[in-house]
């Protein structure tokens, strides 16, 4: 009887351990498609984020060319009106000129004495 009893042992040990190996190759193979498809969604999004940064990057530079663009405008601009008002009234220019002489004059001669 211990003798039956050892052989059934063994036969389900048997059948325990291809139960295991199936399902160890189950799970090999589910693994394996679950880190193919990170894989592929990985590099889709990488490529997806490399045109977003591409993007970025171009609209940054159209802002920055457009500021700069405005910016340089902006001072011919008030270039201009300061000339047309030196040509029309240059007295207050002058005087204005001459206060700010006076006192960077004095403000440097200080540190003299």
């Amino acid at each position: 009887m211990e003798h039956k009893s050892s052989e059934n042992i063994a036969e389900a040990l048997k059948l325990l351990e291809e139960a295991a190996t199936q399902k160890k190759d189950e799970l090999r193979t589910l693994v394996s498609d679950k880190y193919t498809n990170l894989r592929s969604l990985i590099l889709e999004n990488e490529s997806n984020l490399k045109e977003s940064l591409t993007a970025a990057k171009d609209h940054a530079f159209e802002a920055t060319t457009h500021a700069k663009d405005a910016g340089v405008e902006k001072a011919r601009e008030i270039a201009r009106d300061v000339d047309e008002g030196v040509h029309e009234n240059p007295w207050p220019y002058i005087a204005g000129s001459a206060v700010v002489g006076v006192l960077l004059g004095y403000i440097l001669g200080q540190g003299r004495k």
